[in-house]
């Protein structure tokens, strides 16, 4: 098997080109074989793949010991990024980052017990892991837009979306359109769907940032058919989605 090294930079080649993070949680899988048949579809599908720690770790664990070879085994022109997500104090980020994820988002701009938000970004660069925080704020977002350490995250992540909707999310980032911003990834996360994330994607785009969509409505047919891991389910859900999404 060929040795994987981890890759912020083609981590965020993919984040950027699938331009959609694909949330999963307990709804979705259930065994580590419901793992592996979900994030396998939504990669060949095109999407990155996010696990939350919603997930009992033992079931992610197992999973993981299978997802890494795929990983390590996947083409060099179509990198298998492996993401969690819901990781909320440092011993779930130790562990994130021994299982082998790529991208580690967080539900909060700071884990309990692990400091400031920039040392969640200094832990996970460290490992050359792919960091996304979360903010509500304008002021969380000038914590991590306006730095001159080297630790700013690689995405921002705005948790939970809903509570500002495309509008909001608009007029959040409006007092920080600069020349020198433009590109950075926001994602907006919670409550995103078929309706609202061309709206989201719009708003976002306005303001000079790069829109990525965090949202599980990808496998919606997963939850309202309640067949986890069943993978003609998860592939129907992928199709229906692709067909009815309008970037």
């Amino acid at each position: 098997m060929a040795q994987y090294e981890r890759s912020r930079t083609r981590t965020d080649a993919v984040v950027r080109k699938s331009g959609i993070v694909v949330v999963m949680n307990k709804s979705h899988i259930e065994t580590p074989e419901h793992m592996v048949n979900t994030m396998k579809a939504v990669y060949e599908a095109g999407f990155v793949a996010e696990v939350t720690f919603r997930i009992e770790e033992s079931l992610l664990r197992e999973a993981m010991s299978e997802m890494v070879r795929l990983q390590a085994s996947a083409p060099a022109d179509n990198p298998f990024v492996l993401g969690v997500g819901s990781v909320i104090n440092p011993k779930e980020l130790d562990a994130a980052i021994e299982m082998g994820f790529d991208m580690i988002v967080a539900p909060a701009n700071v884990m309990g017990g692990c400091g400031e938000g920039k040392d969640f970004v200094r832990i996970a660069h460290e490992a050359n892991v792919y960091v996304a925080p979360a903010v509500f704020s304008p002021t969380e977002i000038n914590y991590f837009l306006e730095r001159d350490d080297g630790l700013e995250p690689d995405m921002i992540k705005i948790f939970p979306a809903r509570s500002h909707g495309p509008k909001g999310v608009a007029d959040l980032l409006a007092p920080f359109a600069r020349e020198r911003h433009k590109g950075k990834i926001i994602m907006p996360t919670g409550a995103v769907d078929l309706k609202t994330g061309p709206e989201y994607i719009d708003a976002i785009s306005k303001r000079g940032f790069t829109p990525v969509l965090g949202m599980s409505a990808p496998l919606q047919l997963v939850i309202d058919e309640k067949k986890p891991g069943d993978i003609n389910t998860i592939n129907r859900a992928l199709n229906d989605f692709k067909n009815k999404f309008q970037r």
